[in-house]
């Protein structure tokens, strides 16, 4: 007769450890967002208004609400129809606990993406965390949706990669109703010839720019659709060279304000066109080296740093949708010569301290300013070159 088993009490200390460790998460999610996060949430009372205008058939898009107008697609105010019928507070507290949903859901997925190898997950997330905290921070802060829009497309990754086009072309052109950022992937997905993808997410896309008819009536939809590109197109022009604007047009409008408008255009252009031949070398080194195993996920994590770099306005917030970069970087990060390894440790240091409390105000300010911070992503993405040309 077998011996009953003893309890491993390295085990049952793991256990403990870890319901510690989550409670103590709870716990301070939970303060931070009563005693800080949910005196703010800006943003979110911007998409929760838009909810509540598109039900009763109002227009949108008024100049009336200054820097805070909507700047989403009517399907966009959809979304949060079912969020602005709650009392405003109840809805902030719900939509704070889907954020942290969607965050777990990043790494998650992001992880399941990533070359298999001997490194443990809770080191890799946790220095991921302290990077990008920052930005996450702000995210949460705001009420924002980039955490929503990139777990979207994190999640169309995972779907591709997992041979579901069709699921993964739905996400992308879901993801358009907030923000045009996926746009992004769309010559990805013409090289990559994913052509139900790309039919499903345009399909998609027409099926949600029609359906506030139901509320403005087909003439009123088309009419509201017309205020969206012209509502965008007014509040970016006087924030281009705005203070916290981090785009790298941005950059170059602060850093060399000598530079006229075709000047730094040209130089835009050029960075643009340089970047741009580097995805296709991505791509075609991917494509024709076996040894590496889903090309596409280095690939994504290169386009996603591109979204706020070459955003017209990229505040510092948008480089969350590095994360999957980040992740990527400290997973290989064997792979990287000392030299390499000394440059990112510095480069992450200052992505996750450039904070006011830790720098001061002046330093702080001539970081902020200048968008010095398109310096330390056009590293990150250097970094990811050097890991394809690696073949990883």
């Amino acid at each position: 007769m077998a011996r009953p088993r003893k309890p491993n009490p390295d085990m049952k200390n793991k256990k403990a450890v870890r319901l510690v460790l989550i409670l103590a998460a709870v716990v301070f999610l939970a303060g931070a967002y009563i005693f800080h996060i949910r005196k703010d949430m800006t943003d979110f009372g911007v998409c929760c208004q838009g909810g509540q205008r598109i039900v009763q058939g109002e227009t949108l898009y008024r100049e009336a609400d200054g820097h805070l107008q909507f700047k989403y697609s009517p399907a966009a105010a959809l979304f949060f129809v079912p969020l602005a019928l709650l009392p405003y507070e109840a809805a902030k507290a719900v939509w704070y606990i889907l954020e942290l949903a969607f965050l777990a859901g990043l790494f998650l997925f992001s992880w399941r993406m990533l070359p298999a190898g001997a490194r443990k997950a809770a080191p890799i997330f946790l220095w991921t965390f302290l990077i990008e905290l920052k930005f996450l921070a702000r995210e949460l802060e705001l009420g924002q949706v980039n955490l929503f829009i990139l777990f979207i497309l994190i999640l169309m990754l995972y779907f591709l990669l997992s041979q579901k086009e069709l699921s993964a072309g739905l996400l992308w052109g879901s993801s358009l109703f907030f923000k045009p950022y996926a746009l992004v992937f769309f010559p990805f997905f013409l090289i990559k010839k994913k052509i139900r993808t790309l039919s499903a997410g345009i399909t998609v896309l027409v099926a949600g720019l029609l359906l506030p008819a139901l509320f403005y009536g087909i003439k009123g939809n088309f009419s509201v659709l017309r205020e969206w590109p012209a509502t965008l197109s007014k509040s970016t022009s006087g924030l281009l060279a705005s203070y916290d604007n981090a785009s790298l047009y941005g950059f170059l409008l602060k850093t060399v304000p000598s530079l006229s408008k075709y000047a730094s255009g040209a130089i835009f252009l050029t960075i643009f066109l340089v970047l741009a031949a580097v995805v296709l070398w991505l791509i075609r080194t991917g494509r024709t080296s076996p040894s590496i195993k889903n090309p596409e996920v280095l690939e994504s994590a290169f386009l996603l740093i591109l979204i706020p770099l070459f955003s017209p306005l990229g505040w510092n917030y948008n480089y969350l949708y590095s994360l999957l970069a980040v992740m990527l970087i400290i997973k290989a990060w064997r792979h990287f010569p000392r030299t390499a390894q000394i440059i990112l440790i510095i480069n992450f240091i200052i992505i996750g301290t450039s904070l006011i409390e830790i720098w001061g105000r002046e330093l702080f300010r001539f970081y902020t300013h200048y968008a010095l911070v398109v310096l330390n992503f056009l590293i990150v993405l250097a970094s990811l070159a050097y890991l394809r040309a690696k073949k990883l």
